[in-house]
């Protein structure tokens, strides 16, 4: 079922059809949408959920993408990611989500992401296993000029996309490690070298900057529903302003643990 209510905020902010989104998700921070209170309080959670889907692929049209993370991190525990099986560590949105009849799901095991819509497999097809690099899924969003929406979360804890900014301009905090990744894909088993791109852990998060920069520029659009809060990101204008402010100041978006 289509929320209305919601789809007027993504329709009024810039979602149009055609478009291709990107949601990161924690739908604790809404209440129960009025429009569906009823119908929630009969079916349960998966009714909730699944209206949600329904809203975003409905602003998108048969012609958009809905994109969601369905990360585990498995190969960095030394776990074996089974893509129809292995469980979305990000919220039970994007669970719900991977689950969805005609969803598909890329084979990254680390940083997987689920689809439905137009060319959904063959958005989600990987050449190589950089988790940040100009090949993956982040670097695919960004050439299709995507938009990012934060459903509920805010940048410091679901802009993931930021982190393919800071390898294309390669920040001094992080650096290459190698992982080996053994994915299940039906009845195939295959082994896999990881590139990733992590983090010095001396240094933290600092991303309120970037957001309030982003939201005076109008490159973040932010806004209210049923008692949470939303932003829209633009995924080129981030990235460049990123790459901007970088150059101006190589510590912009972390701070160095004492």
């Amino acid at each position: 079922m289509v929320i209305p209510e919601l789809k007027k905020k993504l329709r009024n902010n810039g979602i149009k059809k055609g478009d291709i989104i990107c949601v990161f998700s924690d739908i604790t921070s809404f209440g129960i949408p009025t429009a569906i209170k009823k119908k929630v309080g009969a079916h349960g959670l998966n009714f909730l959920l699944d209206s949600y889907i329904d809203t975003f692929e409905d602003a998108v049209g048969e012609k958009g993408l809905v994109v969601m993370p369905t990360f585990t991190y498995s190969a960095t525990r030394n776990q074996i990611f089974d893509v129809n099986n292995s469980k979305s560590e990000v919220g039970v949105l994007t669970e719900h989500f991977r689950k969805r009849p005609q969803a598909a799901r890329s084979s990254h095991p680390i940083f997987s992401f689920a689809a439905r819509g137009n060319d959904a497999k063959k958005f989600l097809k990987l050449e190589n296993f950089d988790c940040f690099g100009e090949k993956s899924i982040l670097a695919k969003l960004y050439n299709l000029k995507a938009k990012y929406i934060l459903f509920g979360v805010g940048m410091h804890e679901s802009a993931t996309f930021i982190l393919y900014s800071e390898q294309k301009n390669m920040v001094y905090y992080r650096y290459f490690k190698n992982f080996t990744g053994i994915v299940q894909a039906g009845e195939k088993k295959f082994e896999l070298a990881v590139k990733y791109f992590v983090r010095d852990l001396k240094y933290i998060y600092s991303w309120s900057e970037l957001e309030e920069d982003a939201t005076a520029r109008r490159i973040i659009k932010n806004f209210k529903f049923s008692g949470g809060n939303i932003l829209l990101v633009d995924s080129r204008k981030i990235d460049e302003l990123i790459g901007k402010k970088l150059k101006e100041n190589k510590n912009y978006l972390v701070t160095q643990l004492k």
